[in-house]
């Protein structure tokens, strides 16, 4: 990079409200830093030094840093990239090649941004659970209104009371609408969710499944739900709304055809660049010649809950199609009257944001 060239950096750098950053690295010095950048790392404004000297700013683990610098290696450009700061802050980072030696750094401050992202996660969080109570708590009660009228009709019948049955046959009608009104709902909120904008963000995995399981819990204190984790947090860059939804999907489902007393279990384990997280139960299962339609649009595989909740048919098939979006799979044993497990595999990392 030439001085005039150099210099104009300079220029942008000192009107831009982002922090600017010219590394050599090959003498492993920093030819150039704003005053912006300075007052985000809280130092004197100033050339020369070793970039490393900030490593210490940033509380990402080194495998995430290795991580970004592999995929800079390969591509020469790094764009969005997040990192928390060690005290709370969120920056977003893009990084380009400028000639066989140098390379500029641009870093925004993006806390207020990411605490914006965590109210929408924690709105969509509410609007899950207010699904789960409509469904669990609304769907229940009409189905079993239904199951009284059917008695009354046969009782109403025998005794030819003409009025009674014309009007428990308009309750029966209107029962129904309700419940097809729940149900498209309910189908018409999955499908919107698994079109929208996919973003990735940092978050950690365990305290958004400790969400999850304590919005479930609240609606369902018969069962019990244990989280096992080897680490107490597992920091990953995903999209931590689809990943709680997905959550949600699985583990209200291990719910729903596990009887009371029994136990569901949510294990997360993490190697080198991927986690799994994995729900299993010990509830009545899935006959054998269901598994194969189990994750279908619609499918011919829905069952009614152990409380009579009625199923939509698209919870596990959003599931499949959430997982592979952020770049995941997804599987499914089952043995009828011992249990169910699915187990997700996800990336620690996907870069970059996608339209589904």
């Amino acid at each position: 990079m030439t001085e005039f060239s150099l210099d104009i950096i300079a220029r942008i750098g000192e009107l831009s409200p982002d922090g600017y950053i010219v590394y050599d690295y090959k003498s492993n010095i920093v030819e150039y830093s704003n005053a912006v950048f300075s007052r985000m790392a809280d130092q004197e404004a100033r050339s020369g030094y070793s970039l490393l000297l900030l490593r210490h700013l940033v509380a990402e683990d080194d495998e995430f840093i290795n991580a970004c610098i592999r995929q800079f290696i390969r591509e020469n450009v790094l764009s969005n990239i997040e990192l928390r700061l060690c005290d709370n802050r969120y920056v977003a980072v893009d990084a380009y090649i400028f000639s066989d030696h140098q390379l500029m750094l641009i870093v925004r401050d993006v806390t207020k941004l990411k605490e914006f992202l965590n109210y929408v996660s924690d709105f969509g969080a509410r609007k899950d659970a207010i699904l789960d109570m409509v469904s669990h708590n609304l769907s229940g009660p009409l189905h079993m209104t239904n199951n009284l009228l059917n008695a009354l009709d046969q009782t109403t019948e025998k005794q030819q009371y003409d009025t009674i049955a014309q009007h428990s046959q308009l309750i029966r009608q209107n029962t129904q609408h309700c419940i097809e009104i729940i149900n498209s709902f309910l189908k018409e909120e999955h499908l919107a969710s698994a079109r929208i904008f996919v973003e990735s963000v940092r978050f950690d995995v365990v305290q958004k499944i400790n969400v999850v399981i304590e919005r479930i819990s609240a609606f369902d204190k018969e069962k019990q739900i244990v989280l096992e984790s080897a680490q107490d947090s597992l920091f990953v860059t995903l999209d931590d709304v689809k990943f709680f939804q997905v959550v949600h999907n699985v583990l209200s489902n291990a719910v729903k055809f596990t009887p009371a007393g029994g136990v569901v279990r949510v294990v997360v384990d993490s190697s080198d660049d991927t986690f799994t997280v994995s729900v299993e139960d010990n509830g009545v299962g899935i006959p054998e010649h269901l598994q194969p339609h189990i994750f279908e649009r619609n499918t011919a595989a829905s069952r009614p809950g152990l409380k009579g909740e009625r199923s939509i048919g698209m919870g596990l098939y959003i599931v499949k199609e959430l997982v592979i979006l952020m770049g995941g799979s997804v599987a499914l044993s089952s043995k009828e009257n011992v249990g169910t497990s699915v187990v997700m595999t996800l990336p620690k990392a996907r870069f970059g944001a996608v339209r589904h």
